[in-house]
Parts: structure tokens; C-alpha cells; sequence
């Protein structure tokens, strides 16, 4: 009676397509992507050492699509007599990278980052709403022979200015300047600057404007005649 060949077990398959192809592991290392050690391991059987199955079925189909082989079967065979290990439908996929990161959707992203912006220019532009405004009058002359005065200085373009009840508009950098007109003898100037959210900040002043004389002149039988009010 002649010999009966030995049944081919996964190991000889791989083995045996090696030889058909002329590679080496090195080789069919480098084509499947599957590690060089985990090809060696196969070979000499020591599937105790090997990954969890689900691996090991991705790492099988490579190799069976590298040398033309049967993945189904090579699968087949690494099941047999394997009672330790889960039998995994053609549905099974590796298990999740547990340390990769969860993706965060764009839309998420772009709402924290409009928020954080809108919060920071709230935090930023807070001073200038809240607390004492800030205010600087040009030196005032205490008396004028002139009823025309200009009146100058610097404040914060976002308060609002307001002098003797008339509004003052300043320009982009907090410049003003008013020209006003004024009353014989003493002249009050009350500046009322307010912050949005803050308080009101008055400045009075106090100018005296020393009016000339009117003289009326008038001619009488030749002679001048001047009369003071």
C-alpha cells in the first residue's frame, strides 16, 4: 500500500505558494504589509503567539491575495481544530484603534471658534464700556476780550460728550474741538462725558469775558460829546 500524502494545513499552503512564486517571507512581507514575524509564526504553527483573529483573518487575506491563493480557505484552515478562538462571519471587521482620536466635526469646530473670538472681544472691549470715562480739556484762558472761544481736547471716541446741553462729536481718534460763543462777564462750561455702560464724569469751567465799552460819539454845534453807558 502506498503512502497517503500528508492533507495540506495551512502552513504547507503557504509554503508550498512561496516555492510557485519564488519568494521569500522577506518579500511577502513587503507585498501584504503583514509583519515579517507574524509570517514566521504562521509557518512554524505557534498560533497561541499570533494576534487576536480578526487580525490574523486581515493578515491572511493579504497573503492569499499576494500568492493567488484561496483567503476563504487559508481561513478555513487556520480554524480547524481551533475550539479557543470565536468563529468571525465574512462580516467581521478589526476592532477600532482605541488610541486614534475621534474625529470632531467641522461645524463644532468653527461654532467654539466664533465664541471664543466673540468672547474675547467682549473681554477686550469691557474697559472701554464700564468704569470712569476718560477726558482731557485744552488749558482755558480765566479771562477773554473775545466773545468767540475755541474749545479743544481728547476723549474716548465710543463715550459721548456734552457741553452746556449740546452734544459734541469727537472724531476717530477721541479729538474734539467746539466753538462757542460767549456772554459778557462769567461764563459757565459744563462738560458731561458718559461711558455706555459706566459712569458720567463732569468738568466744570469758568470763564470771564471782559466786554469793551460801546462809545457813542455825537456831534453838536462843533463840539464832541461822548457818553458812556
Amino acid at each position: 500500500m502506498e503512502p497517503q500524502e500528508p492533507q495540506p494545513n495551512l502552513a504547507n499552503l503557504i509554503i508550498e505558494a512561496l516555492k510557485a512564486k519564488g519568494v521569500n517571507l522577506v518579500r511577502l512581507s513587503e507585498a501584504t504589509g503583514v509583519p515579517e514575524g507574524v509570517l514566521a509564526t504562521l509557518l512554524e504553527e505557534k498560533y497561541d503567539k499570533l494576534p487576536p483573529a480578526p487580525y490574523v483573518r486581515g493578515y491572511l487575506l493579504k497573503i492569499a491575495e499576494a500568492l493567488n491563493l484561496d483567503g476563504q480557505k487559508l481561513w478555513a484552515e487556520y480554524l480547524k481544530d481551533r475550539s479557543d478562538i470565536k468563529r468571525p462571519g465574512s462580516t467581521d471587521i478589526l476592532p477600532p484603534n482605541r488610541f486614534k482620536t475621534s474625529r470632531v466635526k467641522k461645524t463644532t469646530i468653527a461654532i467654539i471658534a466664533g465664541v471664543v473670538i466673540i468672547f474675547g472681544y467682549i473681554i477686550l472691549r469691557l474697559p472701554g464700556f464700564l468704569g470712569t470715562p476718560s477726558f482731557g480739556l485744552a488749558p482755558l484762558p480765566a479771562t477773554v476780550t473775545s466773545p468767540n472761544l475755541t474749545i479743544q481736547g481728547k476723549m474716548n471716541p465710543a463715550d459721548q460728550l456734552i457741553l452746556n446741553g449740546e452734544e459734541i462729536y469727537p472724531d476717530k481718534s477721541g479729538n474734539f474741538q467746539k466753538e462757542i460763543v460767549l456772554q459778557p462777564g462769567f461764563n459757565t462750561l459744563t462738560f458731561d462725558v458718559k461711558k455706555l455702560m459706566g459712569q458720567a464724569y463732569v468738568v466744570t469751567k469758568q470763564v470771564f469775558y471782559n466786554a469793551p465799552t460801546s462809545t457813542n460819539s455825537s456831534i453838536n454845534n462843533g463840539n464832541t460829546t461822548s457818553t458812556k453807558p
